[in-house]
């Protein structure tokens, strides 16, 4: 008998208004987080045949962060172990914390529980952002404890809805992460996560339709060597 399985998509679609609905002012124009274009180099109207160009930067949509986007020297997108990206995942019901840092003690109460081995996708009943006019200031995010908790099960990857792991406005404009100048620490939980090579993906939806269960899944990232990152097509299904 032929496996067809029916495919669950947990994908975003690459557009500027999905990434707006992710990332409200961060993705407004002329900032490092906008800009999906798609532009034609050869199309139907004039050739028999269509050849596009893409223009986007490695973190928009549902997308994998490479342990090199926070740890120096780690792996980059074409060097992860990418059957750390397929495999049992448990869909944990989190929708209790939206809009906070999720914790280990958060972790302790949710179901389903998490085995080692798993790939652990958290709903958190994310809410799309305001549009360009706000930053998503009530983002769900990952504690540093949160991010040792799943450390120490043992898993193999971890996905969320937000689009970003830890909060995006305080890491930026209050904490000033990326500047050389700030002490560290700097980005704790995915520094604790992505130096134990558990994947990051972010920006995951239509984790509704399958919390408190587990399923089968996949994401899969495009091998560009020397990127921190990769869109990937999300997908669960059942056996």
């Amino acid at each position: 008998m032929a496996w067809s399985p029916r495919l669950i998509d947990l994908t975003r679609p690459l557009t500027n208004e999905s990434v707006i609905a992710l990332a409200g002012k961060f993705a407004e124009p002329g900032s490092p987080y906008s800009g999906i274009e798609l532009s034609y180099l050869r199309n139907w109207d004039t050739e028999n045949g269509m050849v596009c160009r893409w223009t986007l930067n490695d973190h928009l949509g549902t997308h994998l962060d490479a342990p090199i986007h926070i740890v120096q020297g780690a792996p980059s997108v074409d060097q992860v172990d990418i059957s750390r990206l397929v495999g049992e995942a448990v869909v944990i019901d989190c929708a209790f914390a939206n809009g906070r840092g999720i914790t280990a003690d958060d972790f302790e109460r949710a179901e389903p529980s998490v085995q080692a081995e798993d790939i652990v996708l958290i709903y958190s009943a994310e809410k799309p952002a305001k549009g360009v006019e706000d930053y998503p200031l009530e983002q769900t995010y990952m504690t540093a404890d949160g991010a040792q908790w799943l450390v120490d099960r043992h898993i193999k990857a971890v996905g969320v809805e937000s689009y970003s792991f830890e909060h995006l406005y305080d890491a930026i404009y209050v904490q000033h992460w990326y500047d050389k100048a700030t002490p560290p620490p700097h980005w704790p939980a995915h520094t604790i996560c992505l130096s134990a090579n558990v994947y990051i993906l972010e920006g995951l939806t239509n984790l509704e339709s399958i919390v408190g269960q587990r399923v089968r899944f996949s994401a899969l990232p495009l091998p560009v060597p020397g990127s921190s990152g990769s869109p990937v097509r999300a997908v669960a299904w059942k056996d």
